[in-house]
């Protein structure tokens, strides 16, 4: 009978320390999150709003190719303008009075996104779409290209963004 006391002493006190913990951890979550006593999740990279307060008309980037031929010469242009959206970016791409228009989206790395666009390293003309990463690395996005009398636009790449939460 005393060792059936001494277990359940044993497994009260264990109880109750876990049950302190988890307190002492709440508390301190929801100092941070600046409220007590309800849910809520605290997001330690700045929030960047989904829609621009002001959209420039004119182009952000511009890439220019001009193609000689015996008869004429041509120029291949690729634009990209801001939309009303943060993360999309309008494409205007004209060659040979040829115009056609594409959509640009770039993810949410916690910071104003930077595109740009750099000269094709195939076929002439044409030039690779991308954004920067978190690391300032260039990642490509859409290759655009003039193919068989046609302005064709080729996805390169998809990307992902996930944020995980740790759950306890």
């Amino acid at each position: 009978m005393r060792t059936f006391y001494s277990t359940l002493f044993v497994l009260l006190l264990t109880a109750c320390n876990a049950v302190n913990d988890n307190r002492s951890k709440n508390n301190s979550a929801e100092k941070i999150a600046g409220n007590s006593g309800s849910d809520s999740v605290v997001f330690t990279a700045d929030n960047i709003s989904m829609e621009r307060k002001n959209v420039n008309t004119r182009p952000v980037k511009t890439y220019t190719e001009t193609i000689q031929s015996f008869e004429t010469t041509d120029e291949f242009k690729v634009s990209l303008y801001e939309t009303k959206l943060t993360f999309k970016y309008l494409m205007k791409i004209s060659y040979k009075n040829i115009d056609i228009q594409d959509t640009l989206k770039v993810h949410n790395f916690g910071f104003e996104p930077s595109v740009e666009i750099v000269k094709g390293e195939s076929t002439r003309p044409s030039c690779i779409v991308g954004f920067f990463d978190k690391e300032n690395k260039f990642r490509e996005s859409k290759l655009v290209l003039f193919d068989k009398n046609k302005l064709k636009v080729r996805v390169l790449k998809h990307y992902a963004v996930a944020t995980y939460q740790h759950i306890q």
